[in-house]
């Protein structure tokens, strides 16, 4: 599964608070042509979840889990401020 540093889901659990998020909505990353994307979208039962605090922040169905076992996701500081990054796990690259 995706490696979720606790930077990342304390971002998570922030972008969910700015958009007051109802209880029942986490960030879920789905595949695009070019990469990821991540958006709100509400919580299925088969969903494996990401906590923080007590709150589910990040949503991955099972296909998405599988195809992220090599990523880890992390934050970035970057001239426009703090940015939620993926890169690829230093072991899966050996």
């Amino acid at each position: 599964m995706l490696t979720v540093t606790p930077a990342a889901r304390d971002r998570l659990l922030s972008k969910l608070n700015r958009r007051k998020a109802a209880d029942d909505v986490a960030m879920r990353f789905t595949r695009r042509r070019n990469g990821w994307r991540l958006r709100p979208d509400q919580i299925r039962p088969d969903d494996t979840t990401v906590t923080c605090e007590g709150r589910k922040v990040l949503l991955l169905d099972a296909v998405v889990a599988k195809a992220m076992t090599t990523l880890t996701l992390d934050v970035s500081n970057t001239e426009t401020g703090a940015k939620l990054r993926l890169r690829r796990n230093a072991e899966a690259s050996e």
